[in-house]
């Protein structure tokens, strides 16, 4: 090994552990850093749902703002999912549901059918869907 590789190795390796992204249990301490993304629950009475995204009951598990079918969140990049998000659920795929207060008055790229809305990104970890909704 070259003197240039092996000056090159041990800088990694100290920026590795300066970073903290390296632990001798082999886990990463980084990751218990980031907090998990949630999906914020709306409430119906008062309701803090824009008028354009009512509050109503996703799947009868949670309640979350619902846009229009063939709509998303307007001034939103359709990945970000603190914002809005989809299901990953059979039949409802096309449903945007969005952060109380955000607004749904942006058309969707295909805003037609079972494939509508699918630039807006899914979101995996809000509801636990019973088996028959899960998808297989």
């Amino acid at each position: 090994m070259s003197p240039l590789n092996g000056s090159f190795l041990l800088l990694s390796l100290s920026l590795l552990f300066t970073l903290n992204l390296a632990s001798p249990t082999g886990e990463n301490p980084l990751a218990a850093r980031i907090p998990p993304v949630t999906c914020t629950e709306c409430t119906p009475s008062p309701n803090n749902c824009d008028i354009t995204a009512p509050c109503a009951s996703a799947f009868g598990l949670k309640l979350f703002c619902g846009c229009r079918p063939g709509f998303r969140a307007t001034g939103v990049s359709p990945d970000d999912i603190t914002k809005q998000w989809r299901f990953d659920v059979p039949y409802h795929e096309h449903r945007v549901w969005v952060k109380p207060g955000v607004q749904c008055n942006t058309l969707c790229n295909w805003p037609y059918g079972g494939a509508a809305c699918e630039e807006v990104s899914f979101l995996d970890g809000c509801i636990a869907f019973p088996p028959q909704l899960a998808r297989s």
